[in-house]
């Protein structure tokens, strides 16, 4: 199944929909091929020899050579949901899903509130509106594919309403793709996909335990985590700003982190004397949820805003895109432009007990906004 309405990883928004006068200029960027591999995306962690984040998949029915998943055994019963019921939820949700990637109009706005809410809603109906710019998603014949998702994790019962899926779909090419249910109710009919991101390149999702035991929700602190997830979040954002920080953490990021950079390096450089660039990240703190591993590390997924702001040297004027003026309908600015992204990251964490750099599995960005004058 395809799932192309958010843009694809490492992409900075900036590069696609704002140039300055003199001309167009495109960053770097990440890709993953789910069959083949990755492509030749720059890295400064590629030479890392850590590898506490893969695990044996021999056996996996999902396994392919960019990311990989187990299949899980079922045991005790107290997971929020029954495996069974978990797949029919999946299913359903994620059927919807892509039936908002088909048709138009109210059809399309039914089965985005269907299956999703929050910023992923959010950026899928960006990413609507921006489609007679963008192109439109690939057809799907529902009934000769139908979607097949593979429930990775159905969260653990405890004295908390809310109830998680983590749930990977592959395609029919690019990565395997990641997709967090969240029901606030912990009802099925209520489940809807709060966050989402495909696979990076060279990542492997470690095993959860049983679903029908379940997987352990971190809930507002950190466990034996070595970091809060929402501060690991956050130094995430911190680590793809712009100008860069003097400090910046040492994680493993498969090339995402150096290609935002290096977008960011090269608009900023084609800029030079017309525009000055600033990037700054916020996270979105409701959106941050962290489901253990096995193992006790921990996987934290959530979304961060990015401001891309270019404020314009005077006597200087940019021009904006097809994509700018989807949000705002001005062709010529003269005093700054901001540009306005959802990030969607998925971080593996260590814990006491398990050592290793902190490592992103998933990411994806769309962009949801602009504005200037």
């Amino acid at each position: 199944m395809k799932f192309s309405r958010i843009t694809a990883a490492a992409t900075l928004s900036s590069a696609l929909v704002l140039a300055a006068c003199s001309g167009d200029d495109t960053g770097g960027e990440a890709t993953t091929d789910a069959a083949g591999g990755s492509s030749s995306a720059t890295a400064d962690d590629a030479a890392s020899t850590d590898d506490a984040a893969s695990t044996d998949h021999a056996g996996s029915d999902t396994a392919d050579a960019t990311g990989q998943t187990v299949e899980m055994t079922t045991d005790a019963e107290t997971a929020d949901l029954p495996l069974d019921e978990a797949e029919d939820v999946a299913t359903e949700v994620l059927t919807q899903r892509v039936r908002a990637d088909q048709g138009d109009g109210d059809d399309v706005q039914e089965a985005q509130e269907a299956s999703m809410a929050g910023s992923v809603l959010r950026a899928h109906r960006a990413a609507d509106r921006l489609e007679p710019v963008t192109g439109e998603p690939a057809e799907v014949d529902l009934e000769e594919t139908p979607v097949e998702p593979n429930v990775l994790a159905v969260s653990r019962e405890d004295d908390q309403d809310a109830a998680y899926l983590l749930v990977q779909t592959v395609p029919e090419d690019g990565a395997p793709v990641l997709h967090l249910l969240s029901s606030e109710s912990g009802q099925s009919e209520d489940f809807r996909i709060t966050w989402e991101a495909p696979m990076l390149p060279d990542t492997q999702v470690p095993t959860f335990d049983p679903r029908s035991e379940g997987s352990p929700v971190l809930r507002g602190d950190q466990g034996e985590l070595t970091m809060q997830p929402r501060e690991l979040l956050r130094s995430v954002g911190a680590y793809t700003e712009w100008p860069q920080p003097d400090e910046v953490p040492d994680y493993r990021t498969h090339g995402y982190a150096p290609s935002v950079r290096q977008a960011a390096e090269e608009q900023a450089e084609a800029l030079s004397g017309q525009a000055s660039l600033r990037e700054k990240n916020w996270l979105v703190s409701d959106d941050v949820v962290t489901l253990l591993f096995e193992d006790g590390s921990g996987f934290v997924m959530g979304s961060l805003l990015r401001d891309t702001q270019f404020v314009v040297d005077q006597g200087s004027e940019l021009t904006t895109s097809d994509e700018f003026r989807v949000f705002q309908d001005s062709e010529v600015l003269t005093e700054q432009a901001t540009l306005r992204t959802s990030v969607f990251v998925g971080m593996r964490a260590p814990s006491e007990d398990v050592d290793f750099k902190p490592e992103m599995l998933a990411a994806t960005e769309q962009l949801v906004d602009a504005s200037g004058e």
